[in-house]
């Protein structure tokens, strides 16, 4: 956890012992009376704070000393076939520690139903993945994450986009990199289940406008091929060529 992450902005906090947070501060930073940590707000700016007490009972509270803006989500997009519950977990991580904007999932042909009914999206454990991610790549945005039952509703609600790119091994003729322009746009990316996309589903994004393209002759992981296809298309779209030290 490199950054901690709190829903209300203050000027100062109450940690109790129980808190997550809390135990960080006492078993990872060994926080004691003056010592300076840095954490966010969501979707708002990061701070820096001071421990400016610590109780008998394990209780921290600190106190706000300057914030400052945090890093801007990319204008990426994922769209992602519902993978196996664990690989989700790996690509909710990874992305929201990447900045995208939003994580889509959708139900594609090839993806097993029973994964829609796991306990990653039944209960609240997927919202904690993009916070951890988030905070561990020292940001504040926490993605958008939606589940979608079919492609042509998934498309349907990321219509709009500049780019729209369904990423494939089989029958996609360019690389990613080509497809994509060189600076100034936003762009969503969608990736099929472990199986791929079905016949009728590449038909379906040709038919909305959608470009095919690949990453090279290498099948990769679902979980590899999602950050490495956002490296590859913030870094295309001229993302990250300039970069903002911390002020705190």
């Amino acid at each position: 956890m490199n950054l901690m992450l709190f829903d209300d902005v203050f000027e100062s906090v109450r940690l109790e012992r129980a808190d997550p947070r809390a135990q960080h501060l006492h078993k990872v930073l060994r926080a004691k009376i003056g010592t300076l940590v840095f954490l966010g707000f969501v979707n708002g700016a990061r701070a820096r704070a001071k421990v400016v007490a610590v109780e008998a009972d394990g209780a921290f509270e600190l106190e706000i000393v300057g914030t400052e803006p945090a890093p801007a989500p990319l204008p990426i997009t994922l769209l992602i076939g519902l993978v196996r519950p664990h690989t989700a977990k790996r690509i909710l991580f990874e992305a929201a520690s990447l900045g995208v904007t939003g994580i889509h999932f959708l139900e594609a042909e090839r993806s097993e139903p029973s994964y829609a009914q796991s306990s990653l999206w039944q209960t609240d454990e997927w919202r904690d993945r993009i916070r951890l991610g988030t905070e561990q790549a020292f940001g504040t945005h926490l993605p958008q994450v939606a589940m979608h039952a079919d492609l042509q509703s998934a498309i349907s609600a990321l219509y709009g986009t500049d780019v729209h790119v369904a990423l494939d091994n089989y029958e996609a003729k360019g690389v990613l990199g080509a497809v994509l322009p060189d600076a100034g746009a936003s762009a969503v990316i969608a990736l099929g289940p472990e199986r791929g996309w079905s016949p009728e589903e590449r038909d379906v994004f040709r038919k909305n406008g959608w470009k095919l393209a690949h990453m090279g002759e290498h099948v990769l992981r679902a979980e590899t091929a999602c950050v490495a296809a956002v490296s590859a298309t913030a870094t295309k779209l001229g993302l990250w060529t300039e970069q903002t030290a911390t002020t705190l």
